[in-house]
């Protein structure tokens, strides 16, 4: 239990050491520990035995961290769940939060449920932090996955295999308008025209 023990040490820590480089961003700002997981008593460290009691009965693991629901309150039984590196990062007060549709995610979040990039998703917002539809489109999807020669798989693996530049490939296909087999290629079909014969 040395694991859960440093755990519960540096939930404390954060929140009365004010020499500590992140207290700012708990104590500081007022998060507390809640007093049947402090220690009240040196000798039979309750606190310490309250919290591992917890701990254990709701879901704790070694590959869990301790994560607050609502980031302004405290440390405490209602307030606490373990969950896995990618649900805490996902609720860290720094996150990034967009409304969109009624719904409020971070940013990563609606990347993975749209299947968006998330950097082009971030750098969109970045440049109008007003939501629209077209911000969250789909429309380069295609690029994502692409089937060529009845196989199927994403541009940068298709790149990789033909040996070609996936920022020209990208370009050709996007900004150019060049389907997939003339962006493949480097081979643009040229649409010529048939001279109509004039009568005099």
């Amino acid at each position: 239990m040395n694991r859960l023990n440093n755990i519960y040490r540096g939930m404390k820590t954060r929140c009365y050491n004010s020499k500590r480089q992140e207290y700012y961003r708990y104590g500081g700002r007022g998060i507390t520990v809640c007093k049947e997981w402090l220690e009240s008593d040196h000798k039979t460290h309750k606190g310490w035995k309250v919290f591992e009691k917890w701990s254990l009965e709701n879901g704790y693991a070694e590959n869990k961290t301790l994560d607050r629901i609502d980031n302004n309150k405290g440390y405490s039984p209602e307030n606490c769940r373990w969950v896995d590196i990618k649900t805490q990062a996902n609720n860290k007060t720094n996150n990034h939060f967009i409304t969109y549709k009624g719904e409020t995610k971070t940013i990563k979040q609606w990347a993975e449920l749209l299947g968006i990039n998330e950097h082009t998703l971030g750098t969109r917002i970045r440049k109008n932090p007003k939501t629209s539809d077209k911000m969250f489109s789909k429309e380069n999807l295609r690029l994502r996955m692409i089937t060529y020669k009845n196989k199927t798989q994403s541009l940068k693996d298709w790149c990789r295999e033909l040996q070609l530049n996936y920022y020209t490939v990208h370009c050709r296909i996007t900004r150019r308008g060049w389907t997939v087999e003339e962006a493949f290629t480097g081979k643009r079909k040229v649409l010529t025209r048939t001279k109509r014969s004039v009568k005099m």
